[in-house]
């Protein structure tokens, strides 16, 4: 009942990804999501709204973006 909103990066030297889980959706009911984010001390932290699968994560997007861009 999650949908997982992970960031690959390449963390060693050895070429392997690291996976870092930043947020999730979280299905309320047929077609209704919440979402939150995973804080520094790994709790996860809800997030304003909620709404249809495309409008939680354009929320998401909105609230998170400059996190979830790469700095690579």
């Amino acid at each position: 009942k999650h949908l997982l909103i992970q960031m690959h990066s390449g963390a060693s030297d050895d070429n392997d990804e690291h996976v870092d889980t930043i947020a999730r959706l979280t299905e309320l009911a047929r077609n209704s999501y919440s979402a939150a984010f995973r804080s520094h001390t790994g709790r996860w932290e809800p997030l304003p709204g909620t709404g249809d699968l495309a409008t939680v994560a354009d929320l998401v997007v909105s609230l998170l973006g400059s996190y979830l861009e790469s700095n690579t």
